[in-house]
């Protein structure tokens, strides 16, 4: 995924590390999902920031017009986005309550995500060249096909003409009644894209590509009748075209 394409983590991927904060969350009134955003905010400005510096003078007008958003998240930044919410939560919940338990937190991930931060630009800030965001939920309708009623399990993501295909939308169901089969229609395409694949599943696994060759911009495509089909699952995004890193850009491959 982009970094710009959401949250890297959500509130559950923080329990990984810190198996105790929607406890102290809730017992301290401290909303981690705001935590969350500020921690993306706050490590996408040092990331431009990086960007910056190892841009040149021409370069960098169009590097602050791109901002973030050709950015790819990598394991390693994921990692440094974890940890440094948990140092903004800790550090916010001494603030309120001035306990010496939440400031030795705040500085542990401090420190954690310090080195996080620094095994990413260790690893290398991955570009790509033309990014395609992350797909919106799609608009499902349904019309006459399946005999039994069933809940559908749906993602979309885009399509360039090159072939490159963003992150899927959020897994959502949707329930269908008797004799009838969902219509899919991905909505709102970024410039770049060209069309869409469409994942869908009765179970909220096992998605499967369900479109021999991609919906075109502004169509729809109508599920098989007889239920989803199996295939290729969706993926995570676009993998980096190149990575900043060193004072470098290095070419992949």
């Amino acid at each position: 995924m982009l970094l710009t394409d959401g949250l890297p983590n959500d509130t559950e991927s923080l329990r990984v590390y810190e198996s105790g904060v929607l406890d102290v969350s809730n017992m301290e009134g401290i909303d981690l999902v705001v935590k969350l955003h500020l921690a993306l905010e706050e490590i996408s400005e040092d990331i431009l920031d990086i960007l910056l510096s190892h841009s040149t003078d021409m370069v960098a007008m169009l590097r602050r017009t791109k901002g973030v958003s050709d950015v790819v998240v990598s394991p390693q930044m994921k990692r440094w986005h974890a940890l440094h919410t948990l140092e903004v939560f800790y550090r916010d919940a001494f603030n309120n309550q001035l306990n010496d338990r939440y400031q030795l937190k705040a500085l542990e991930y401090q420190e954690l995500a310090r080195a996080a931060r620094l095994h990413t630009v260790r690893f290398g800030i991955g570009l790509v060249n033309n990014p395609i965001p992350r797909a919106e939920v799609p608009q499902v309708t349904f019309t006459f096909g399946s005999p039994s009623p069933a809940s559908y399990y749906i993602q979309v993501s885009w399509v360039s003409a090159a072939g490159q295909e963003g992150a899927p939308s959020i897994l959502m169901a949707f329930d269908g009644a008797a004799n009838e089969v969902p219509v899919v229609q991905a909505v709102n395409p970024p410039a770049g894209a060209t069309g869409f694949n469409v994942y869908a599943s009765l179970t909220p696994t096992g998605l499967a590509l369900q479109n021999s060759s991609p919906v075109v911009v502004g169509g729809s495509f109508t599920l098989n009748q007889s239920g989803p089909v199996t295939g290729i699952a969706p993926g995570t995004g676009q993998p980096p075209d190149s990575y900043v890193t060193g004072g470098s850009n290095f070419n992949r491959g």
